[in-house]
């Protein structure tokens, strides 16, 4: 197959940190058909990289574009699979980049509740911004090889940042996590964990909602983590057309399990609750306010 079609109609997963994108991802892997590119954050920064997530479309200058639909074509034909799955979570900054350089792409938005998400974004960054305890060898390795000699440079602080915590430990997040927002480092630098992990989200979910719900409906569709069951994941799977073969079915059975709405909410501290839903207010009043999507089961 030429790279033209192993790129035809990719299925980009977008979504906030924490909200159920690993999930979806996951399950769509288990398709004979799907190669899942999990994460290739270095490589979706190519030729931008000294600028935040929030790439706008004109950033996809045509040496860009071809760079990343040809590594993305390389690791499909080596895998044997016909069909791209991607999820980053820095491209729900992103939307209108990323359809510049997958111009037929479909797209998934899977929601979570804000409190929840924020909580669970928040202790991410506790756990894998103060270091690289939490990085196995096989995601360092995976970097490494993304990275090309010209990226070097704009990397090699973060990862000197991060090494340096096992040296000299802080409570203080020596690294970024998940999308980076612009000024971000400033963020890190003079705001609480919970309100970076607010701003996170917010920008994310408004993003991809306002960007996503201008796209024809064969293209676009959200999903809520809290709604999502079989039938849910048999509706995503008729939307990005493919079928529901064994395999899916085998691993939907293995992989999925409903969780508690409200998990982290009631782990949390009730003033942290509270100051979670003050932050992220505007964004969950305008949500709101939203046209319900037209969404059918098949």
């Amino acid at each position: 197959m030429t790279d033209e079609q192993l790129l035809t109609r990719p299925i980009v997963i977008l979504g906030a940190p924490r909200s159920g994108t690993t999930l979806l991802s996951q399950l769509l892997k288990f398709h004979p058909q799907v190669y899942l590119a999990n994460e290739p954050r270095i490589l979706w920064k190519y030729g931008n990289d000294s600028k935040s997530d929030a790439l706008q479309p004109s950033d996809a200058r045509p040496e860009v574009v071809s760079h990343i639909r040809g590594e993305f074509a390389s690791q499909i034909r080596a895998a044997g699979r016909e069909r791209l799955v991607e999820k980053t979570p820095s491209n729900s900054l992103r939307v209108g980049f990323v359809d510049r350089v997958l111009p037929d792409a479909i797209y998934i938005h899977i929601m979570r509740e804000g409190t929840e998400s924020v909580l669970s974004i928040r202790k991410f960054w506790e756990q894998h911004a103060t270091g690289v305890g939490g990085t196995t060898r096989r995601q360092i390795m995976r970097r490494v090889k993304e990275i090309k000699l010209r990226q070097v440079p704009y990397y090699a602080g973060e990862f000197t940042r991060r090494m340096m915590s096992k040296v000299v430990p802080s409570n203080k997040p020596r690294g970024v996590w998940g999308p980076r927002l612009p000024g971000i480092q400033e963020m890190v630098r003079d705001l609480d964990p919970l309100e970076v992990a607010a701003w996170q989200w917010r920008m994310c979910v408004e993003h991809v909602c306002r960007v996503g719900r201008t796209l024809p409906p064969e293209r676009y569709t959200e999903s809520r983590l809290e709604e999502f069951d079989e039938a849910e994941f048999e509706r995503l799977l008729a939307f990005c057309q493919l079928e529901s073969t064994p395999e899916v079915k085998e691993g939907f059975a293995s992989k999925f399990q409903a969780r508690p709405a409200q998990a982290r909410s009631d782990a949390a501290e009730s003033d942290e609750v509270k100051l979670v839903r003050e932050l992220i207010a505007p964004t969950t009043t305008w949500l709101a306010s939203l046209e319900p999507l037209a969404r059918h089961r098949q």
